[in-house]
């Protein structure tokens, strides 16, 4: 009887004890540097930078209502100059950088996600803006970002910062 209480007694400890914590893909750290380094070039406005770091072929979800997937490296470049244009003094204060993981196999795949709030002005208004974000990034083994997309009330901003209504 003490070996069975024994026996159940380790077993219980080994199953509750299981490591259920996933290895860090061994990318995801030098990803959050690119992708850290991507929203510095954002706030300083480098086209030419942030465009050197995306893919050719490159698929980006923008955050407006409607707004179709950008399917090439020339769309995504144009979408972001427009919010270099329209605003000023963008700065960019994450929360946290996340692994993401693989849709079908569920595994860490070096992708990175990131929670954080934008804030700067309209050029054209003066007015200031402060809004939540969340991205995410996917890079491909020359550390070219290959996918990714904005989620946040792009709409809203552009409403908060246009000119009052007369």
């Amino acid at each position: 009887m003490k070996k069975l209480f024994l026996l159940i007694t380790i077993m219980s400890f080994f199953s509750c004890n299981q490591n259920t914590n996933l290895s860090v893909n061994p990318s995801f750290d030098s990803n959050v540097k690119l992708v850290k380094q991507w929203f510095k070039l954002w706030e300083t406005e480098d086209l030419e930078k942030i465009s050197a770091m995306i893919s050719d072929s490159v698929k980006w979800q923008g955050c407006f209502y409607g707004q179709p997937l950008m399917t090439n490296k020339s769309d995504l470049v144009n979408y972001i100059n427009k919010w270099h244009v329209a605003m000023e003094n963008i700065t960019y204060n994450p929360k946290n950088f996340l692994s993401g993981v693989d849709s079908e196999t569920n595994k860490l795949n070096g992708s990175v996600r990131s929670y954080g709030t934008w804030s700067g002005k309209n050029t054209a208004t003066g007015k200031e803006f402060e809004v939540l974000f969340y991205h995410y990034f996917g890079f491909d083994e020359n550390g070219k970002i290959v996918y990714g997309g904005d989620y946040g009330d792009a709409t809203g901003v552009m409403m908060a910062v246009a000119l009052d209504q007369e």
